[in-house]
C-alpha cells in the first residue's frame, strides 16, 4: 500500500476478528438508529410546522429560498435542498465506516458494505408504493406517517441510491478487488485468481454489476426504452415500463446481496419486511377509503 495510505492489511487473531465482526454489527445498527432518528424528528417538525403555519398568515416569497429548492441544473428532477442533505448524510455514513477501524484494511472495506446495505430499509421506505397498489389516490407509508409529499421521498430514495448505496457499495468492491490482486498465491499466482472461482465473489461482482446497472440505467433515457420495449409507448406506459426494469434489477441485486453474505440477509429481510408492512398498510387504507365513498 502507499505510504501516505492509512489503512493496512493485517493478519488478525481469533479474537480481534470476534472484534472487528462486533464493531462491524455495532455500526450497522447506528447506521439505521440514525436514521430513524432523522425520520422521527423529520415526522414532528412537519405536523408542528403544518399546525403552527395554518394559524399564521403567509410570508412574501424568498428569492433566495426558492432558489436553494430549485434543481442544480435544468431539467433536474431533485433540488440543491435535497442533494445537500443527502450528501451531509453520506458524509455521516463514511464517518460510522471509519469509526474504530483502526489502519485494519479490510475493517474499512466490510464496514462500507455493511453500512451501505443497513440502509435498504430506509431506502425502501422512501420509494414509492403507487405502482406495486396500482393507485395514485395512497401515498406511502413514510408519506403518510411523515405529511411529507410522496414526489418529495422519491426524490431522496432517488439521491440515496445514486449518492450513497452505490458508491460506497461500489468502493467495497473496489477495495476488495485491490486487496485479492496485491496478495500473493501460491497455487494461483494472486489471491483473485483464487477466489474469483469461488460463488461468494462472483456473485459480489455479479450484484455490483447490477447496482451499476441501477445507477446507469435510470430518467427518461430508460422510461423511453423500457416503455417502447415492455408496454404502450405513453408517458403512462414509459413510467410503468421504468417501474418494471427498476424492480426487476433491485428484486435480482437482493438476491445477490442475500446470497453473498450471510451478514447481509438481515438487512435484505428487513427491506422486503418494510415494503411488505407499507405494501398491507396502504392497500388497507385505500379499501377503507373505497369503502367511504360507497
Amino acid at each position: 500500500m502507499a505510504p501516505s495510505w492509512p489503512y493496512h492489511f493485517m493478519s488478525l487473531s481469533e479474537d480481534e476478528l470476534r472484534s472487528r465482526r462486533a464493531a462491524l454489527d455495532l455500526r450497522g445498527y447506528v447506521a439505521q438508529l440514525s436514521a430513524l432518528a432523522v425520520i422521527v424528528i423529520v415526522s414532528l417538525y412537519c405536523r408542528i410546522g403544518a399546525r403552527s403555519s395554518s394559524t399564521k398568515l403567509k410570508k412574501p416569497r424568498d428569492t433566495s429560498s426558492s432558489s436553494w429548492k430549485g434543481p442544480p441544473r435544468q431539467g433536474g428532477a431533485e433540488t440543491r435542498k435535497q442533494y445537500a442533505l443527502i450528501l451531509i448524510w453520506l458524509g455521516w455514513l463514511i464517518g460510522l465506516c471509519i469509526w474504530k477501524s483502526g489502519e485494519d484494511y479490510l475493517h474499512l472495506t466490510k464496514a462500507l458494505a455493511h453500512v451501505s446495505l443497513s440502509q435498504l430499509p430506509v431506502q425502501f421506505l422512501l420509494a414509492p408504493t403507487s405502482f406495486l397498489l396500482r393507485t395514485h389516490s395512497v401515498p406511502s407509508l413514510l408519506s403518510l406517517m411523515t405529511t411529507i409529499p410522496q414526489p418529495t421521498l422519491t426524490a431522496y430514495h432517488s439521491l440515496l441510491g445514486r449518492l450513497v448505496l452505490v458508491p460506497l457499495l461500489c468502493a467495497h468492491a473496489a477495495l476488495y478487488l485491490n486487496f485479492f490482486v496485491q496478495t500473493p498465491d501460491p497455487t494461483y499466482g494472486s489471491l483473485l485468481a483464487k477466489r474469483i472461482r469461488d460463488s461468494d465473489v462472483a456473485i459480489g461482482i455479479l450484484g455490483i454489476i447490477i447496482a451499476t446497472l441501477i445507477l446507469v440505467l435510470r430518467g427518461p433515457t430508460l422510461r423511453r426504452w423500457s416503455g417502447t420495449m415492455l408496454v404502450a409507448s405513453t408517458p403512462d406506459g414509459h413510467r410503468k415500463g421504468f417501474y418494471v426494469v427498476h424492480l426487476g434489477l433491485v428484486t435480482v441485486l437482493l438476491v445477490f446481496a442475500y446470497a453473498h453474505v450471510v451478514f447481509a440477509r438481515v438487512f435484505v429481510l428487513e427491506a422486503v419486511g418494510t415494503l411488505t408492512v407499507s405494501l398491507v398498510v396502504c392497500r388497507l387504507l385505500d379499501r377503507r377509503r373505497r369503502i367511504e365513498r360507497v
